[in-house]
C-alpha cells in the first residue's frame, strides 16, 4: 500500500494566524489610546462630615472646592477608590441636581444609586476587603460626570470600627526656644512645641546644616546641641513633620539665642578664681577669653571706669593672659570686664566684687567670717571691750548672694535695722553702735541668714569693768538714757550677663491635589505602535502571496510531496 504523504500547510497556516493577531493586536491598542486621564480638580466637602458606614447614601450634600469645566451640566457622582488600585472605583451616590457650570464652587444634595447599584460605604468596601475590619484611610472621587475618566475632586474619610469621618487636614503651629547664656561649646537645649500635640517629629537645623530629629511626645521635642565655637547671637530653625498628614498640616520655626563667651581668670599665683570673685584694690589677675572670631579686633573696657584698651584674639579666636589690676579708685561694689567683640557688639565679661578691704590691718580675729572696724577705721582684736555709744562698722560673710540677713543683740530688747549680703555674700560695713544703757559684761551681736538653717556670724564683746576706761568721776553720776541706732545696709546688685532665647512661630497649611487613575497618557506612542503592527501584518500578506505560500480559491494551493 502507498501511503501519500499529507500536505504541508503549517508555514501557511502558522503565517496567516500571524498576520490576523498583528491586525488584532493594532486594534486594541489603538482602542485603549483612546482614554483620556481624569484630572483632579480639587478637594470637597461632605456633610454631615460623619455617619456609619452603613448609611446609603453615605452623606447627604457634598461641597467643592472649584466648578466642573465640562461644557454641558451632568450629574456629580461620589465613588470610593479602591486602596490598593485607584484604577478601580465604586460609586456611592449621585447628586439630586446637576452642578452649575462655571469656576465657583457648588453645593448640592446627594442621593443613593437606583436598584442593585446601591451600595453603602461598607458594602462597596466589602468587594475589595471581604474579611476582617474595615479600620483604614479611604480616598473619595467627587466626578463631574459618571465613569473612571470623569474630571473631579477628592476627599479622605477614616473608618472606625462602624463609623467615618471625614478627614480635613488641620492647620500646625511650631514654636522654638532656645537655651540662653550657654557658652561657647557648651550643651544647648533645643525646645520645639507643636500646637495642637500632634504625632510627629522635628528636625533642628542651624542654617542649612542638619543638628538632628527628635519625636514629638505630648507636643514637645527636644535636642541638646553643641553651642558653636564663636559667642553672639545664633538663629536656629525646626521643622515639624506630621505622623498623619491627611489630618495635620506640617510647620515650622526660628529662633535666636547669644552663645556666652567663656571666661576664667587666675591669681598672680597661676591659682584658679572661682565664678564671680572678690578683688582687693591693686590686685593684679590674669584673664582668659575665648568665643572670638580667629583674629578678632577686641576692646576691653572696664564697668565704673573710663579705662580703655585694644587687644587682638589669637588663631584659636582667644585672648589669653589678660593682665588687669582692680584700679584705685575703683569704688566698692559688683564691677565687669568687658570683652567687646568690634565686629557684631557681643562681649564676653570678667564678673568680679572690689573691696578696699585690703588696706587695712588683717583682723586679728581668728574668724575669717567677721571684721569689726571702729570710727577711724582700726580693725578690732577678738572680743575686745566697747563703751556706750561707741561707733563700729561691721564686715561679716560666708552668706548667700543678696541674702536678707537678721541682726540681733543677746539679753536686748533693742531692735536693729536688717542688713543685705552683697553678690559675693557679704553684708559690708555695717553700721553698730553700742546701746548707751548696755549692762556691764559679756555680749554678743549676732547677724545671721532669714532662713532655716542660714549662715550666723557672732561678734562678742565686753563692757564695763575690764573694758580699760577710766572709772566714773563721781558715784553721783548716773547714766543718762539713750536710743539704740540701727545699722545700714550696703550691698550691690549683679549687673552683666548674657541673655537670649528669642523664640519664634511658624504656621503650615496642605494642600491635596494630584491625578485619579491616568489611562492612555501615551496615546501618541501607543498609535504609532499600532501602525507599525498594521504594516508588518500587510507586508507579511503580500510576500506569502507573491510567493505562492497563501491563496485564495480553489487549486491555487501548492502542493509539498
Amino acid at each position: 500500500m502507498t501511503h501519500r504523504l499529507a500536505h504541508l500547510r503549517s508555514p501557511v497556516a502558522l503565517l496567516s494566524c500571524c498576520a490576523l493577531l498583528f491586525a488584532a493586536l493594532a486594534g486594541v491598542l489603538a482602542l485603549s489610546g483612546r482614554a483620556q486621564a481624569a484630572t483632579t480638580l480639587g478637594k470637597f466637602t461632605v456633610a454631615p462630615a460623619t455617619g456609619s458606614i452603613s448609611d446609603n447614601p453615605m452623606t447627604t450634600s457634598v461641597t467643592s472646592s472649584a466648578g466642573c469645566p465640562n461644557t454641558t451640566q451632568v450629574t456629580a457622582v461620589l465613588k470610593v477608590y479602591k486602596p490598593t488600585d485607584s484604577a478601580v472605583q465604586t460609586n456611592l451616590a449621585q447628586s439630586v441636581t446637576k452642578p452649575p457650570l462655571g469656576t465657583a464652587p457648588f453645593t448640592v444634595d446627594m442621593k443613593a444609586l437606583a436598584g442593585t447599584t446601591a451600595k453603602s460605604l461598607e458594602q462597596a468596601l466589602r468587594v475589595w476587603i471581604p474579611d476582617g475590619s474595615l479600620d483604614g484611610t479611604y480616598t473619595l472621587g467627587l466626578g463631574c460626570g459618571g465613569g473612571t475618566t470623569a474630571d473631579g475632586f477628592l476627599a479622605k474619610v477614616r473608618v472606625t470600627g462602624t463609623s467615618w469621618a471625614l478627614l480635613e487636614q488641620q492647620p500646625t503651629s511650631l514654636t522654638l526656644a532656645a537655651a540662653s547664656g550657654v557658652p561657647v561649646g557648651g550643651d544647648l537645649k533645643l525646645t520645639a512645641a507643636v500646637t495642637p500635640a500632634a504625632a510627629g517629629s522635628v528636625e533642628f537645623k542651624s542654617g542649612d546644616t542638619s543638628l538632628g530629629t527628635a519625636t514629638v511626645a505630648d507636643g514637645k521635642a527636644e535636642l541638646t546641641v553643641k553651642a558653636p565655637a564663636i559667642g553672639g547671637l545664633t538663629t536656629y530653625s525646626a521643622a515639624f513633620t506630621p505622623t498623619d498628614p491627611d489630618a495635620y498640616a506640617g510647620s515650622e520655626a526660628t529662633a535666636s539665642t547669644s552663645i556666652a563667651y567663656a571666661v576664667t581668670a587666675k591669681d598672680a599665683d597661676g591659682n584658679a578664681l572661682a565664678d564671680k570673685p572678690t578683688l582687693h584694690i591693686g590686685q593684679s589677675v590674669k584673664v582668659t577669653a575665648k568665643g572670638f572670631a580667629p583674629a578678632a579686633a577686641v576692646h576691653v573696657t572696664l564697668s565704673g571706669s573710663t579705662a580703655t584698651a585694644d587687644v587682638t584674639a589669637n588663631a584659636d579666636g582667644a585672648v589669653v593672659d589678660y593682665a588687669f589690676t582692680v584700679p584705685n579708685a575703683l569704688p566698692n561694689d559688683d564691677h565687669s570686664l568687658y570683652f567687646n567683640n568690634a565686629s557684631d557688639g557681643s562681649r564676653a565679661e570678667f564678673d568680679f566684687v572690689s573691696t578696699d578691704a585690703a588696706t587695712s590691718s588683717p583682723s586679728p580675729t581668728d574668724d575669717p567670717d567677721l571684721t569689726v572696724t571702729d570710727e577711724d577705721g582700726k580693725t578690732l582684736d577678738t572680743n575686745p571691750a566697747l563703751t556706750p555709744g561707741q561707733k563700729l562698722k561691721i564686715t561679716a560673710r560666708g552668706y548667700t548672694a543678696s541674702a536678707a540677713v537678721k541682726v540681733t543683740l543677746a539679753d536686748s530688747d533693742a531692735t536693729y535695722a536688717d542688713a543685705k549680703a552683697n553678690s559675693a555674700g557679704t553684708v559690708d560695713s555695717y553700721a553698730f553702735t553700742v546701746p548707751s544703757d548696755i549692762a556691764d559684761g559679756d555680749h554678743t551681736l549676732t547677724l545671721a541668714e532669714d532662713k532655716t538653717d542660714g549662715h550666723s556670724v557672732d561678734f562678742a564683746f565686753t563692757t564695763g569693768d575690764g573694758s580699760g576706761e577710766s572709772p566714773s568721776p563721781s558715784p553721783s553720776d548716773t547714766s543718762s538714757g539713750g536710743t539704740d541706732t540701727g545699722g545700714s545696709t550696703s550691698g550691690g546688685s549683679d549687673t552683666g550677663g548674657t541673655t537670649g532665647g528669642d523664640s519664634g512661630t511658624g504656621t503650615g497649611t496642605g494642600t491635596g491635589s494630584g491625578s485619579m487613575a491616568a489611562t492612555g497618557t501615551e496615546a501618541g506612542a501607543i498609535g504609532l505602535a499600532s501602525l507599525a503592527f498594521l504594516a508588518a501584518g500587510s507586508a507579511l500578506v503580500l510576500h506569502m502571496r507573491r510567493k505562492g505560500l497563501l491563496t485564495f480559491g480553489n487549486g491555487d494551493t501548492p502542493q509539498h510531496r
